[in-house]
């Protein structure tokens, strides 16, 4: 068994050192940290300058980055281009702080022939405020740590990196060899003939007074009916992770700000939902809460929450918001074979940050065969049943779990069943049935006489 493994890691090893000889690859990355998001798109032209064709290639993040890294894509020839298959893989040299991805692509690469990848990855939590604590008239600072070069594992031809903060103030940055900064932005390079897993550690200090807005749970119920509705209520907790207030909260302070959307604070944010949402209810532990604006778009419903009161860092909340939708909006059929296509999470707000999301489709009784379909690695945990109205064995709920999650991950989690359509009346006729017996019960018991004293006509015979 060793002995196989050593073979492996030796073939991947000369596969590795055979493709640093074989690509010539020019690089070019973009870092947006203008949010609490770190979103970085990386574009790799790469040309096949040896004699036999390349069918994968290799890309690198830092251990920090890839234990953070929510969404990591790669697409071809154009930024949404076909999506390509990207694992992580172990490779022999690589330093133990470097994590490798392998990137299949769409066609074997012939000797002399070019091809442009793009890489996009989004990570979490990655930004710390500085300082921790503020006043509430004070701004917000962040920090970020990162790396000058993309330390892949290969020979870079030429490389640049650069940093747009966005329009707060720049404190400071590391200033290491071809560093400068623009508008906004700081670059870093071009680098010619970077070695294998090259770094140049650096640090941004600039203002950043976005919402720094962290869903600590997400619980999301989906029920399906096949009498043309599917409900959905999510129950959330928001915290802001932004420095913390300190000191005393002024109102008066608050709503003379002239500061306006540049404060370290939320006063409202705005939920996207399916066209179709009707019903909409919005409320927490106290009851409903009607600061909420509800405007429909082409493409969605938009709900614009205003919570009881604004979230400083270090404050936090939580809520409830819930909707209909016809259930031609998420169930397709043919015959007796169902497919319900529903959003795994919905937009919460803007680069929202989901740390951990736990969804339950409760699916009609009696159904068979379920099978789901995950648009990216979902934990499954064990079936639970759910019991109602008039049901007997119990509706089948499936339990999906991820932590970790951002705007990418709002795609749709696709369930398989079948469902014989004649039991779509056993409820109603269960109904019917019980009140039936009911009715003929009670006109029963109407004609029988329960008294234990003698009929009046009795006595006068007697007499």
């Amino acid at each position: 068994m060793r002995s196989d493994v050593v073979v492996a890691l030796l073939a991947l090893f000369l596969f590795v050192q055979a493709q640093q000889d074989a690509l010539k690859i020019t690089a070019t990355r973009n870092i947006d940290i203008s949010s609490q998001i770190v979103k970085s798109t990386v574009e790799l032209q790469i040309v096949n300058e040896g004699k036999s064709a390349v069918s994968s290639v290799l890309y690198s993040l830092s251990e920090a980055e890839a234990s953070k890294a929510s969404w990591i894509q790669a697409n071809v020839e154009k930024r949404d281009g076909k999506k390509l298959k990207l694992q992580k893989t172990t490779v022999s040299g690589a330093p133990k702080d470097r994590v490798v991805y392998k990137i299949e692509l769409a066609s074997p690469l012939a000797a002399g022939q070019s091809v442009v990848v793009f890489v996009k990855a989004q990570i979490t939590q990655a930004l710390r405020p500085f300082p921790a604590k503020i006043s509430q008239s004070e701004n917000q600072f962040v920090v970020y740590t990162g790396d000058a070069q993309l330390g892949l594992p290969y020979v870079v031809d030429k490389e640049t990196t650069t940093i747009k903060y966005g329009s707060g103030k720049l404190v400071e940055f590391s200033q290491v060899e071809s560093s400068k900064q623009g508008s906004g932005s700081v670059t870093y390079g071009p680098y010619t003939k970077s070695p294998a897993y090259a770094s140049k550690p650096i640090t941004v200090h600039y203002e950043n007074n976005s919402p720094f807005l962290v869903v600590k749970s997400l619980e999301r119920w989906i029920e399906v009916s096949h009498w043309g509705n599917v409900a959905v209520e999510e129950h959330i907790v928001i915290e802001h992770r932004g420095a913390q207030l300190v000191g005393e909260f002024s109102r008066l302070d608050y709503q003379m700000d002239r500061r306006g959307a540049r404060q370290p604070v939320v006063k409202s944010f705005k939920t996207h939902l399916p066209v179709s949402a009707r019903d909409i209810y919005y409320r927490d532990q106290i009851g409903n809460i009607s600061t909420s604006t509800v405007s429909r778009k082409a493409n969605r419903v938009e709900v614009e929450l205003k919570p009881r009161f604004p979230l400083f860092g270090g404050w936090k909340t939580d809520y409830v918001l819930g909707y209909n939708v016809p259930s031609m909006t998420f169930l397709y059929n043919k015959g007796n074979d169902y497919a319900l296509k529903v959003p795994f999470v919905d937009h919460v707000y803007e680069n929202v940050v989901i740390e951990k999301a736990e969804v339950k489709i409760v699916l009609p009784e009696a159904v068979a065969n379920v099978k789901v379909v995950n648009p990216f690695d979902v934990k499954r945990k064990a079936d639970e049943v759910h019991k109602t109205y008039l049901d007997t064995t119990g509706r089948t709920v499936i339990v999906l779990e991820k932590e970790n999650l951002v705007d990418s991950h709002s795609q749709s989690v696709t369930v398989y069943y079948e469902f014989e359509r004649f039991l779509l009346f056993r409820e109603p006729l269960i109904a019917v049935v019980f009140f039936t017996v009911v009715f003929f019960t009670l006109i029963i018991f109407s004609w029988c006489n329960f008294s234990i004293k003698d009929k009046p006509e009795v006595h006068l015979k007697k007499e």
